[in-house]
C-alpha cells in the first residue's frame, strides 16, 4: 500500500532520481524545509503571547515560510540543487539581518546558530565550496551588522561605549566561530560527496560486471547445448543398435546424466535470462489441467522411486481453458516439485489448485506444493529464493543441484504478475504457494461462468 509519504515525493519527482546521492539532496532540499517551517509557526506563536500581539518579526516568519514552500514545491520542476541552497542561505542571512536591523541592534545572538544551520546545509546539499562561500557572506554579514550596531547612538540597555565594546567582540567571537565551523563543515561535506561518488562509481561497476557475468552465462549456456545435444541424440542412436546387455548399461548411464546436465544447463540459461530481462510471455489459449498433470507425472515417477507418495488434486471449478504462458507455468510447476521432491525423503508430496477471480474478471489461480521434507527455518526463507542459495552447505552437498530452481520459479512468478510464498517448519515439511494470473478464453466462457457459480 502507497505511503503519503511515496505519493509526495512521486508528486515532486523525487522518484525519478538516479542517484542515491540526488535523492539524499533531494529529500534534504524539503525535509529542511519544512523542519524550517514547523519550527517558524511554533515560533509565531510563542511570540504572540510574548509580545501579546502582531509584531514586525511575525511578518518576517510568515514571508520566510511562503518562501520556503515554494521552494519545496519547485522541486517539482527543477533538480538544480545549488538554486534551492542559494535560497535557504538567502533566506537564512536575509532573516537574521532583517531581526537586527529594524530596531538598529546589531548583531542579534539568538539567531546566530541559524548561520551555523546555513553552513551544514550548504555542506550537505552542495559541497564544500557552497560552504566557503556561505562562510564568507556570513562573515561580510557578521561585520556589516557590526558596523550598523556601531554607528548608532543610542541603546536603552547599555550606555554607547559598552554597548559599543561589547558588540565588537561579540563580532569577533561570532567571526572566530563561523570559521571554524565553515573549515569542519566543508571538510566533512567534501569527504561525504566524495565518498558517495565513490560508492555509486563501485555500484555502477558491480552492475556492470554483474551484467557481464549474466551474459557469459546466456552465452556459455547456448554454447553447452549444442555439443550435449549432440551426444544425447548420438547416444539415443547407439541404443539402437544392437548392444550387450552391460553396453545397454552404460549407454542408459551416459542418457541420464546427459540429461541431467541439459536440465542444469537449461536452469543457467533461464536464469542468465530472467537477469537480463530477456524473457518474453507468451499469450495463447491451453488447458491449465493437462499442462499440469503432464508436467506432475514426471515428478510422480520421481517420488516413487524414493518410495514416496505423490498426489494431486484440482478443484473441479478451475477452468479448463485459459490463456497465458503455458511453458513458463509448466516451468515454475517444475522448479516447486522438483525442489519437494529433493528435500522429502519420507512422506508425501501432493500438487493442489484453487482458483478465483478478480476485479478484472482475469483468472486467479493459487498452485500449492505441499511436502514432509526437511522444512525451512524462519531465517532461512528469503535466503532460499536467492541466486546460487540453500539453506546450508552441507545440504547442498547432500542433495546437489545449481539452487537456481527457486529463483527461477519467483522470477518467473514475478514476470507473469505474480508471486510465490513460503511457509515451512523445520524436521515438518513446506508448503509452497504460487499464485499466477490469466486471462478468460473466450471459448471458456460458459465453463467460466459455472466455475464462478460454484465458487460463490
Amino acid at each position: 500500500m502507497e505511503t503519503s509519504f511515496n505519493r509526495f515525493e512521486r508528486f515532486l519527482r523525487i522518484d525519478r532520481m538516479t542517484t542515491k546521492s540526488e535523492l539524499m539532496r533531494a529529500r534534504a532540499v524539503y525535509f529542511v524545509g519544512f523542519a524550517f517551517i514547523i519550527t517558524q509557526l511554533i515560533n509565531i506563536v510563542a511570540m504572540y503571547y510574548t509580545y501579546n500581539g502582531f509584531t514586525f518579526d511575525h511578518i518576517v516568519s510568515v514571508i520566510a515560510c511562503c518562501f520556503v514552500f515554494t521552494a519545496i514545491m519547485f522541486l517539482r520542476i527543477s533538480k538544480r540543487f545549488q538554486v534551492y541552497a542559494f535560497a535557504f542561505s538567502v533566506l537564512i542571512l536575509a532573516g537574521t539581518a532583517s531581526s537586527a536591523l529594524n530596531q538598529n541592534t546589531g548583531i542579534n545572538s539568538a539567531l546566530l546558530p541559524f548561520l551555523v544551520l546555513g553552513i551544514v546545509i550548504n555542506g550537505f546539499i552542495c559541497g564544500a565550496r557552497a560552504t566557503i562561500a556561505f562562510g564568507l557572506a556570513c562573515f561580510i554579514g557578521i561585520w556589516g551588522l557590526w558596523w550598523v550596531s556601531s554607528n548608532y547612538n543610542y541603546t536603552p540597555i547599555f550606555d554607547v561605549e559598552k554597548f559599543a565594546d561589547r558588540n565588537f567582540q561579540r563580532a569577533v567571537q561570532t567571526s572566530l566561530a563561523a570559521f571554524l565551523i565553515t573549515m569542519v563543515g566543508a571538510f566533512f561535506s567534501e569527504n561525504m560527496h566524495s565518498a558517495f561518488g565513490d560508492l555509486e562509481a563501485g555500484i555502477t561497476a558491480a552492475q556492470d560486471s554483474d551484467r557481464a557475468k549474466t551474459d557469459f552465462l546466456a552465452t556459455m549456456s547456448h554454447e553447452l547445448f549444442t555439443p550435449m545435444n549432440g551426444i544425447i541424440g548420438m547416444n539415443d542412436i547407439l541404443q539402437e543398435t544392437d548392444l550387450d546387455e552391460d553396453q545397454r548399461e552404460l549407454t542408459s548411464i551416459i542418457r541420464d546424466s546427459g540429461r541431467d546436465l541439459q536440465a542444469i544447463i537449461g536452469n543457467v540459461l533461464l536464469f542468465s535470462q530472467l537477469e537480463a530481462g530477456r524473457v518474453s510471455l507468451d499469450d495463447a489459449k491451453f488447458d491449465i489441467r493437462e499442462t499440469l498433470e503432464k508436467t506432475a507425472e514426471c515428478f510422480a515417477n520421481s517420488a516413487a522411486a524414493k518410495g514416496l507418495v505423490f498426489k494431486t488434486r484440482f478443484a473441479p471449478t478451475i477452468p479448463k481453458v485459459v490463456v497465458g504462458d503455458r511453458i513458463r507455468t509448466a516451468q515454475i510447476a517444475s522448479a516447486i516439485l522438483d525442489n519437494a521432491v529433493k528435500f522429502t525423503d519420507t512422506g508425501a508430496i501432493e500438487l493442489s489448485l484453487h482458483g478465483g477471480t478478480d476485479e478484472h474478471g482475469d483468472v486467479i489461480l493459487l498452485m500449492t506444493v505441499t511436502d514432509t521434507g526437511i522444512g525451512i527455518a524462519a531465517e532461512d526463507s528469503a535466503r532460499i529464493f536467492e541466486r546460487f542459495t540453500q539453506q546450508d552447505g552441507s545440504i547442498k552437498r547432500r542433495h546437489g543441484g545449481t539452487g537456481l530452481g527457486l529463483t527461477i520459479a519467483r522470477g518467473l512468478a514475478n514476470l507473469m504478475g505474480g508471486s510465490v510464498t513460503v511457509h515451512s517448519e523445520p524436521s515438518i515439511g513446506s508448503s509452497f504457494s504460487v499464485r499466477l494470473k490469466y486471462a478468460v478464453a473466450d471459448a471458456d466462457t460458459a465453463d467460466v461462468e459455472a466455475w464462478q457459480e460454484a465458487a460463490e
